[in-house]
């Protein structure tokens, strides 16, 4: 019998073992989960980051009324909450921002969508999470954008961050690269999506899905509530180089300090 994530019971114990191993040999950012290469629609040189086509446009407009009316109930069914702490972090934010989130669930990108609503958000994805089908048109018309091995493809994609960002939008990083289902610490950050930030000019919004035990009818589980923390602006006469690592580490540090408060 499947769960809601789409992992038998067979996959999901595989992966916790995978984990367990990763761990141990200090790969915090290897994939644990089986791929399906197979379902994968494979991004050329010719993919289309953002659409000119009337009808397209028309068409990603609806994905992304779908995507968000549908995300209070992915979230509950996924974490147990669609609770947002911190939207007041927004605030400050007058410009495009990288935003970074901890990747363990296949619905974590609704959670950070529905936490920095009404701002329009475009995500960040590995290629094999660009599938065919239904599913794969309505999550590229919902913001998608997915990596390629491609030279000319990755040019575009960063052609059209930059201006996405100089247009205000979010765009969604997650650093840690692998999804680890339901994993509750901070793995560490790779530095592209503090570099994207840097070259652009524009802060970085830390967040993260933090799990918490409660107590309900003499019973306990756990749920998940997103945080959204301080954003962090790059810092004046320092190089792009500086700025990202500075973002980086200060990224992982407030992140590091939520969990140790939430754990206390």
């Amino acid at each position: 019998m499947k769960d809601i994530a789409g992992a038998t019971k067979k996959t999901k114990l595989i992966i916790l073992q995978n984990i367990e191993n990763a761990k141990r040999e200090n790969r915090l950012n290897d994939d644990v989960q089986p791929i399906d290469f197979e379902g994968m629609q494979k991004v050329g040189s010719d993919f289309v980051y953002l659409p000119k086509n009337p009808i397209k446009i028309i068409w990603s407009v609806i994905a992304r009324f779908i995507a968000i009316i549908i995300a209070p109930l992915l979230c509950f069914l996924g974490f147990g909450s669609s609770k947002v702490f911190g939207k007041e972090n927004l605030c400050d934010v007058k410009t495009g921002a990288v935003v970074v989130c901890n990747h363990i669930h296949i619905f974590d990108s609704f959670f950070v969508r529905l936490g920095v609503f009404p701002k329009k958000l475009y995500i960040t994805v590995a290629e094999f999470n660009n599938m065919k089908g239904f599913l794969g048109i309505l999550l590229r018309g919902a913001g998608c954008m997915p990596f390629s091995d491609n030279f000319t493809a990755m040019k575009n994609l960063s052609l059209v961050v930059q201006k996405l960002l100089c247009k205000k939008r979010f765009i969604l990083y997650y650093p840690e690269k692998a999804m680890w289902p339901k994993y509750e610490d901070v793995r560490p950050f790779s530095i592209g999506a503090f570099h994207v930030a840097a070259t652009n000019n524009v802060p970085v919004i830390p967040t993260f899905i933090l799990y918490k035990q409660i107590s309900k009818a003499g019973k306990t589980k756990k749920i998940a509530n997103l945080h959204i923390l301080k954003p962090i602006f790059p810092k004046e006469n320092c190089t792009k180089k500086e700025n990202a690592s500075f973002m980086q580490q200060e990224a992982f540090r407030q992140i590091e300090s939520l969990i140790t408060k939430g754990n206390s």
